[in-house]
């Protein structure tokens, strides 16, 4: 069985398979390799006793790097992330409060490390 992990925040992007990268707190999905398939569900955690998770799709795995965070205003990085309405400075307050860096400051957002994951999906062309 492979790894699960969940895209709560932009299943109707998985969903039309727009979404090909996440970022995630540096300290997680560090043995994650180019090649590795994982499967995306909506929700992991938090589930009523007695719900399933719900598996969305499975994908491979291109890139896992660390980066900062500011590199998400690169031209296409939004629409990667599957929430191409927002803009970088509220995609990176959004990101920075949900991963324990809330009430950090703009200009020390652009520094903060995540972790960029970037996958496609395995019936579509390499």
């Amino acid at each position: 069985m492979t790894r699960r992990m969940s895209c709560s925040m932009t299943i109707p992007a998985v969903r039309a398979r727009s979404k090909t990268v996440t970022r995630r707190h540096p300290d997680t999905w560090t043995n994650l390799q180019p090649g590795d398939r994982i499967t995306l569900i909506e929700k992991g955690m938090g589930l009523p006793k007695g719900a399933h998770q719900v598996v969305l799709c499975e994908v491979e795995i291109v890139s896992n790097e660390v980066q900062p965070l500011g590199w998400i205003a690169a031209p296409c990085e939004l629409a990667a992330e599957g929430l191409p309405e927002m803009s970088p400075i509220e995609f990176m307050v959004m990101w920075a409060d949900s991963h324990g860096h809330r009430g950090v400051r703009t200009e020390e957002l652009l520094d903060l490390d995540c972790r960029r994951i970037e996958w496609r999906y395995p019936d579509e062309e390499a």
